[in-house]
């Protein structure tokens, strides 16, 4: 099928570029000036008085199932995202060993939501299982706890040089087989377990071909800037790209620390090494309610972290953790239960009206709902997100949690909301800025570039039409389940998935980006 884009202003790496673009099959056949005659074409697009991009990139998202789920695909399409990386913070649906399968997913389940048969023992299976099924185009990297949870489930142990040798095995075979980096998660059970060298010995194989290294570090908090350097010690010592998962600081204590955060990342890009970072343009998070409790009680997995969510003395013990204890659980709410009870209420207002401890307040929640709880945190300081995001090396990651009754409105909006915030509100970046931040920086760091993230011939057609002045999210923590508004049309692979703002469900363009 042959499409031309007409009237619309391309942006290009020169600035804005009036002409019409000629997409035949799934690439760009090329890009006339604005006064050439249209050669014959199948359709036409009216982009007038719009920008014509190429289609964003999110950086972060935990689109696993989603990517495959045409109701909840609209969000990321009428924000205009094509593209989604998954297998984030180190958990993913491959490779998923058999032995752990059911209490991993269990685990994961209020972030990517119920496999379904989406999950395989190896990046290749997870990829045939995608074949004709995908929305949007998908980046699949290695979730290193996958990984250790085959080898030692969710203990408390170090590893064997055994161990590590199949774990790095196993990277290999998932590069491979197309994943194009390894993730991690080392705030989350069992990979806080894993320490420098666990860490070194498995990423190895990702030398050669200085794959990144995307990390959810070890802690946002107080001990923030020693998680980075640890991060960044083992990009020195691989020579390998480190990429900083919704980077941001979480503790009050740290708050006003942007700057001095940012030197430390400056000076480490000075001394060569390739350090990026992903966030979304929001202070508040979002995670599953069993991430905040400390490792000791969900260490050995769900089934031993729902044995003590039943003991009395594990609950007191609990409430009594120091990790607990100072945290201000009237900034936890409650986005998800699968029973649809206590969403939109506070640890804390849930502790008051039922006139218990938090400590017993989670554990009843978490208990009942089999940990199946998702919630919003509202954590940061806004002038600390505004410094990260401006910089030269941010990019979006919208972090957004697909599923439950009131998800965090980043799912629906966050690259709206990014635009919006700082080309219009804050004019602190200028548009071609902003642009690259939302595709082409992403592109690049995944090794899309030329192909993606650019408008040009030759490249793939994942574009993107939208009035940047319309342009907004208007998706609120109160009512997170509204689309974005300004995006005209999008095109997945050459095909036409937003036609005229109609959205098109039964379109199956999205592929399975392999590392060539």
């Amino acid at each position: 099928m042959r499409i031309a884009l007409y009237g619309g202003s391309i942006v290009t790496s020169r600035g804005l570029r009036p002409g019409t673009i000629i997409v035949s099959g799934n690439s760009i056949e090329a890009i006339l000036s604005p006064n050439a005659s249209i050669p014959p074409v199948d359709r036409t697009l009216d982009c007038s008085n719009m920008l014509v991009v190429p289609g964003f990139i999110d950086a972060h998202s935990h689109d696993d199932v989603a990517a495959t789920d045409p109701t909840i695909c609209e969000a990321k399409i009428r924000q205009g995202v094509t593209t989604v990386a998954i297998g984030m913070d180190g958990l993913g649906f491959a490779p998923l060993p058999h032995t752990w399968a059911n209490e991993l997913i269990q685990y994961w389940k209020p972030v990517n939501g119920s496999p379904g048969n989406l999950f395989g023992t190896s990046i290749e299976e997870l990829r045939s299982r995608y074949t004709g099924k995908l929305i949007l185009n998908v980046v699949m990297n290695v979730p290193h706890a996958n990984l250790r949870i085959a080898q030692a489930g969710f203990s408390n142990r170090k590893l064997s040089r055994e161990q590590l040798r199949k774990i790095a095995q196993y990277v290999q075979e998932s590069l491979e087989q197309g994943a194009w980096g390894l993730t991690t998660g080392l705030s989350y059970v069992p990979a806080i377990f894993a320490d420098f060298e666990e860490l070194i010995k498995i990423m190895q194989p990702l030398q050669p071909a200085t794959r990144p290294y995307i990390t959810h570090l070890r802690d946002y908090g107080i001990n923030i800037f020693e998680a980075v350097n640890e991060a960044l010690n083992i990009g020195r010592v691989l020579g390998i790209p480190v990429h900083l998962s919704h980077l941001h600081l979480s503790h009050p204590q740290m708050f006003g620390r942007a700057d001095a955060l940012v030197e430390l990342l400056d000076r480490a890009a000075n001394e060569g090494l390739s350090i990026t970072w992903d966030l979304y343009p929001y202070s508040a998070g979002s995670s599953v309610l069993h991430s905040y409790l400390p490792a000791w009680f969900t260490e050995g997995g769900p089934s031993a972290a729902l044995a003590r969510l039943k003991n009395a003395s594990a609950i007191a013990r609990l409430g009594n953790d120091p990790q607990f204890a100072q945290r201000d659980w009237s900034m936890v709410v409650i986005a998800s239960t699968p029973s649809g009870r206590y969403v939109g209420c506070s640890i804390y207002d849930i502790a008051k009206d039922r006139r218990v401890t938090e400590a017993e307040a989670v554990a009843e929640i978490l208990a009942s709902e089999e940990f199946a709880v998702s919630c919003i945190v509202h954590q940061t300081d806004p002038s600390d997100d505004d410094i990260l995001a401006v910089h030269p090396r941010a990019m979006i990651g919208s972090d957004g949690l697909p599923y439950g009754q009131q998800p965090h409105p980043r799912y629906y909006g966050a690259f709206p909301e990014f635009f919006h915030k700082y080309v219009y509100q804050q004019r602190a970046l200028s548009l071609s800025e902003a642009l690259n931040k939302m595709t082409g920086m992403t592109a690049k760091l995944y090794g899309l570039s030329p192909t993606r993230g650019q408008v040009t011939p030759g490249a793939v057609a994942d574009l993107v039409v939208f009035d940047p002045l319309k342009y907004q999210s208007l998706a609120t923590y109160e009512n997170p389940r509204k689309f974005a508004t300004g995006v005209r049309h999008v095109l997945v692979n050459g095909e036409i998935v937003l036609d005229n703002a109609v959205y098109l469900p039964e379109k199956r363009s999205g592929q399975v980006l392999t590392c060539a």
